[in-house]
C-alpha cells in the first residue's frame, strides 16, 4: 500500500497523530494529501499548528492547501493564523485562497 492510500485509511480512522508527520514527507504529493486529510480535524490544536507551519512552506500549492484546510476550522484561532499569514504572503494565488478561506469562515459564523 502506498502512502496516499495509507493517508486515506488513517483519515477514515481518525488517526491524526499518524497523519501529522506526513505533512513534512519528502514526497510533495504525500504532503498535499496529508494536509487535505487534516481538514476534517481542524478542531484539534495540534492540527491547526501543523497547518500553520505549512503556511510557511516554500511550495505555493502546499500553502494554498493549508489555507483551504484551515477554512473548515471553528473559532478565532484559525482566523488569526490566516490573518497573520495574509500580512506576510507574497504569492497572489495563496493570498486569494486565504481571502476565500476567511470569507467562508465569516459566512459560516453568520
Amino acid at each position: 500500500m502506498g502512502k496516499i492510500e495509507k493517508i486515506e485509511k488513517l483519515s477514515a480512522k481518525g488517526k491524526v497523530n499518524k497523519l501529522l508527520p506526513l505533512v513534512h514527507d519528502a514526497d510533495r504529493e504525500v504532503c498535499l494529501a496529508a494536509v487535505r486529510a487534516l481538514e476534517k480535524f481542524t478542531a484539534q490544536m495540534d492540527v491547526m499548528g501543523a497547518l500553520s507551519e505549512v503556511l510557511n512552506d516554500g511550495d505555493v500549492e502546499l500553502r494554498c492547501a493549508a489555507a483551504s484546510a484551515l477554512s473548515s476550522a471553528e473559532g478565532s484561532y484559525a482566523e488569526s493564523i490566516l490573518m497573520h499569514r495574509l500580512e506576510q504572503e507574497q504569492d497572489e494565488s495563496v493570498l486569494k485562497t486565504i481571502r476565500e478561506s476567511l470569507a467562508a469562515m465569516k459566512n459560516r459564523a453568520k
